[in-house]
């Protein structure tokens, strides 16, 4: 008899046991639709409560079978909860429950889990359920099976000592002395009789140690003295010598973590507590087992009374982790073994991810050839697009080196230099760098900003070239330039011309909103344009024009200061202080040559170039 807290994830059962769990419903679904006829129908009684681990998997064991696909039975559970109530008054209460419960009822068979619920059902057989076929499971060994258990077929819990102890010896070579550990229980002493009976061959190979009963405290400190050349050899330790009740993986963890040698044990709900393992018992395998030899046995077979050591109850079953802290290699292990929490491989870990990409590279290698052949085709064609490529690009480059031109073409009827309007361009790139534009915009502002004057060239030049202050009138009709340049501009919507159009119509717009021609006020102007405007002007006032001399330095940059929110963007106002010698540098590498009148060169004989 075996009772605990079972860790959840011990025990490859536990995967069984949910995989079987969902079997049975998706039967139970196919089954209610087909109109299947139900299965047998059973009743399923544990000596223990539904809290301890070991009736949990028994439970599961039987449940995976009866609500198969095939079986689709149905059952009645009934728990004793023997381990906490077991006085004869409260078994006499329960028989009186089980007497007025199932009075005229009768089912197929019976199910009974460890010694309790066989030796309650075969006394009373008779009176609550005769004639019924029973199967019981969990049962110590063969002494403990009652005379009046008949009819019934019996699986012992029959624990695989010396296959744990010889398998243990040979993955710890050098071992001299194994220490076993087991409570004071009638259950401890019914186990440890057992382990006594199956140790003969041990014995003659090391030496064994029975550990007496200790308080838990007591316990950790015997297993922290042990040394090398040593094994701990854990059974059963759910109540300590001063009558402390722990659950069923308590102890062995608290065990194992102090122990400096490998702990072993004997069942899977021991595991995952830091023992090494060893050859289990499984509850599920009980459990799972029972219920097959019921069916079995409504099916007419005539089924063994008794099972002893099966094959698949019992399992070597050992923690990776475990094997790493004692160096113990995996070599050692039996061939049949189950490993636990070892690391998945790559593969493992990513099993679905590779078979998708092996799909994908397959799909992939396809297309590859397919490509490949087309790719022969489409050289010639490539090779054809590189030229097309080529002569686009050179078309911009002419593109943007005719409006410069032409910004040239305008300063110069203007009277202003034809630099002008390459420093003007290289002042709003660097500006529109600096603001923070997209370095497609940047190169788009430089191109287009030697536009911002072309609707000059709708000017009379008598307004253009008066040396002196323009009239009212004069200077309203100078104001159409701006007009002028967008209708001109107009003709295209590529960016280039758009950027154009844009900074030729707002470059006068002031940020106060009192500039031409549209009145327009802070961001409502293109800021392609406020950057332009900064640009023109400090030009301007820095180079002499035809109505004014070049202002000094200071000068100019006290204006350009005191119209910040004036005329002029803040934010591009601070940038241009912030960079005033990148500027300067500018104005330096782009200085216009010496000025003459302009007219100078036509007083000479025309000269062919190629002959100078």
């Amino acid at each position: 008899m075996l009772w605990g807290i079972m860790n959840p994830s011990a025990g490859l059962h536990r995967v069984s046991s949910a995989l079987a769990l969902l079997a049975l419903l998706v039967a139970a679904h196919l089954g209610a639709a087909a109109g299947d006829m139900p299965g047998p129908r059973v009743l399923v009684v544990h000596s223990y409560a539904p809290d301890f681990s070991w009736t949990r998997d028994l439970h599961a064991g039987i449940v995976s079978v009866l609500q198969g696909p095939e079986v689709q039975g149905r059952y009645r559970v009934e728990y004793m909860d023997a381990k906490r109530h077991h006085s004869p008054e409260y078994i006499r209460q329960l028989l009186g429950i089980y007497r007025q419960k199932y009075a005229g009822e009768r089912f197929d068979g019976i199910i009974l889990t460890d010694d309790h619920a066989l030796d309650l059902m075969a006394r009373h057989w008779a009176e609550l359920f005769p004639g019924t076929p029973m199967v019981a499971c969990g049962i110590n060994d063969l002494k403990s099976i009652p005379a009046e258990a008949l009819d019934t077929n019996i699986v012992v819990e029959r624990l695989a000592h010396q296959e744990t102890l010889q398998a243990a010896l040979k993955q710890n070579p050098g071992t001299r002395k194994i220490f076993v550990m087991v409570d004071g229980t009638l259950s401890g002493k019914s186990i440890l009789s057992d382990f006594i009976s199956q140790l003969y061959p041990v014995a003659s190979q090391v030496e064994v140690e029975i550990v007496p009963p200790m308080a838990r405290e007591e316990l950790i400190q015997f297993a922290r003295g042990r040394s090398k050349g040593e094994l701990i050899y854990l059974l059963v330790y759910f109540q300590d010598a001063a009558g402390l009740v722990f659950e069923a993986d308590e102890i062995p963890r608290a065990v194992s973590a102090s122990s400096p040698v490998p702990v072993y044990v004997a069942w899977d709900f021991q595991l995952d507590s830091g023992a090494v393992g060893g050859c289990v018992t499984s509850a599920f395998g009980h459990g799972q087992k029972a219920a097959q030899i019921l069916l079995e046995r409504l099916a007419g077979g005539n089924p063994p009374a008794t099972y002893d050591r099966l094959q698949g109850v019992n399992q070597h079953t050992y923690d990776y982790v475990a094997l790493q802290r004692f160096g113990i290699p995996l070599t050692s292990l039996p061939g049949n073994a189950v490993l636990l929490n070892r690391p998945l491989s790559y593969f493992e870990a990513h099993r679905s991810a590779i078979l998708s990409a092996l799909v994908v590279i397959g799909i992939l290698g396809v297309i590859i050839v397919l490509l490949v052949m087309n790719v022969l085709k489409q050289r010639k064609i490539h090779r054809g697009n590189m030229e097309i490529m080529a002569l686009n690009q050179e078309m911009i480059d002419t593109q943007v080196e005719l409006l410069t031109i032409l910004g040239e073409v305008i300063e110069t009827r203007s009277q202003d230099t034809a630099n002008h309007v390459r420093r003007v361009a290289a002042y709003s790139a660097l500006l529109g760098r600096k603001y923070g534009l997209a370095a497609e915009d940047v190169i788009l502002l430089e191109a287009a900003s030697p536009m911002h004057d072309i609707g000059k060239i709708g000017i009379p030049d008598a307004i253009l070239h008066k040396p002196g202050k323009l009239s009212f009138d004069e200077f309203e009709k100078i104001k159409h330039h701006t007009l002028i340049g967008q209708r001109l501009l107009h003709t295209s919507d590529r960016r280039l011309m758009s950027f154009a159009r844009t900074i030729a119509l707002q470059h006068h717009e002031r940020w106060d909103g009192t500039g031409y021609p549209c009145g327009l006020k802070g961001e409502e102007i293109s800021i392609l344009a406020r950057i332009c405007a900064l640009a023109d002007v400090y030009d301007a006032l820095s180079l002499g024009r035809v109505y004014k001399g070049a202002w000094p330095r200071d000068e100019v940059l006290e204006f350009i200061r005191q119209e910040r929110g004036g005329m002029f963007d803040p934010r591009i106002v601070d940038l241009f202080f912030e960079n005033i010698d990148e500027l300067e540098a500018i104005k330096g590498r782009l200085s216009d040559p010496p000025r003459g009148s302009g007219d100078e060169g036509l007083a000479r004989a025309a000269r062919c170039p190629l002959d100078v």
